[in-house]
């Protein structure tokens, strides 16, 4: 993996992880409204072609419910090969993986909070860790 495509994926974390937290809330509507047994489209009633009928609400949260499964399992793919990267790195270096590419956080912000006389040391840390991280 290029550096480039290592920060992306890690800039992304905590938003994927959120992202998959709605999908799951949003999951758990659509199967209440996907298994609804009583539905409220009647075929009879209007103007609906015989050869291409209308789906009903129980349809199109159906597809709805594939849909956010399938999108849970994409995210969910993102996740673990972050989470593959972060496993590689030493506990202090994934600290500050976590704090200053995924959470958004400058390097002098850290050096800062950590106590750290220098910024030039983080920045040469963050060029070993992605070093390391291109390897794997």
């Amino acid at each position: 993996m290029e550096r480039e495509d290592i920060i992306q994926l890690l800039k992304g974390y905590y938003r994927y992880k959120e992202t998959i937290q709605r999908l799951q809330e949003k999951i758990a509507i659509l199967e209440t409204r996907a298994t609804k047994t009583t539905a409220v489209y009647d075929p009879n009633k209007g103007n609906v072609p015989k050869d291409n009928p209308k789906p009903s609400k129980i349809e199109k949260n159906a597809i709805k419910l594939a849909e956010a499964k399938e999108l849970i399992s994409q995210y969910e793919t993102l996740v673990n090969a972050a989470d593959n990267l972060l496993n590689v790195l030493r506990p202090h270096q994934r600290y500050l993986i976590r704090c200053i590419v995924c959470n958004g956080m400058t390097e002098k912000e850290f050096a800062k909070r950590e106590g750290l006389k220098s910024v030039q040391s983080v920045k040469i840390t963050l060029d070993k860790i992605y070093k390391k991280l291109e390897t794997v």
